[in-house]
């Protein structure tokens, strides 16, 4: 498979490269990062608590989120039998909330947008997750703080028939515009990148994108700020950000 983008062209073309592996039971994850330096780690593996216990920070930023979250009565979108921790922490994510998930998408064209929309004088990163069969629905049952590995996440939301997906809350529309998955790591992983992981059942390919191909993608994508619901924001996300800030430097 050809490792670099040069242009638009080149990034469509990935997915004819992949093409055997689709025959052979595989399925594909995205992801982007603008800068060759940012490392697949999630926010709290990133950021230094202020009190020097990283788990003990997030939990109680969690918290924090959770009685914002319960304010305006998000729970009533949860799937019956998915984990109340998780429900709360894949909805906070899409709003900044720090914490163990990092985001994933099945749609190429929004990691190519997230990968070339910023710094653009920079070369980028398009990162493929490549995983066989079906995605384990019991993780999204569990206790995310008890996990043991490091999985894949992929959380449903309630959509009752009378209401559309713009009827729901901000983190689960951007979650579904975003096509969006999460990868999931324990504690003690928790500060070593995805790709330095011993991982069961998935495996990772990096691929650069030139910052001389950055603008041809963005001029030929479809999708922006405003399709992937980015220009849109709410009161509670300003209130993550002060929650984040009480338990980990955002610096």
């Amino acid at each position: 498979m050809n490792n670099i983008i040069k242009s638009y062209k080149d990034a469509l073309d990935i997915r004819s490269e992949l093409a055997c592996y689709q025959t052979s039971g595989w399925h594909f994850l995205y992801r982007g990062h603008s800068k060759l330096s940012y490392k697949l780690l999630s926010m709290t593996g990133r950021k230094r608590p202020l009190d020097g216990d990283l788990l003990k920070s997030e939990l109680a930023c969690l918290n924090d989120f959770e009685r914002l979250a319960q304010e305006k009565n998000l729970l009533d979108f949860k799937v019956g039998k998915y984990n109340v921790d998780l429900f709360y922490m894949s909805i906070g994510r899409h709003l900044g909330l720090d914490c163990r998930l990092l985001d994933w998408t099945s749609s190429l064209e929004t990691a190519l947008f997230f990968a070339s929309s910023a710094n653009e004088k920079e070369d980028g990163h398009l990162w493929i997750l490549l995983y066989q069969g079906t995605i384990d629905d019991s993780y999204a049952q569990m206790d995310p703080f008890s996990i043991d590995k490091t999985v894949i996440i992929k959380e449903n939301y309630l959509l009752p028939s009378d209401t559309t997906i713009e009827s729901q809350p901000l983190g689960i529309i951007r979650r579904f515009c975003q096509n969006g998955f999460f990868t999931l790591t324990p504690t003690e992983l928790i500060t070593t990148p995805l790709d330095k992981l011993e991982t069961n059942g998935f495996h990772l390919i990096p691929i650069v994108i030139e910052s001389t191909a950055k603008s041809d993608i963005i001029n030929n994508l479809t999708k922006d700020d405003v399709f992937l619901r980015l220009s849109v924001s709410e009161q509670l996300e300003s209130d993550i950000k002060t929650v984040n800030s009480k338990y980990f430097d955002q610096h």
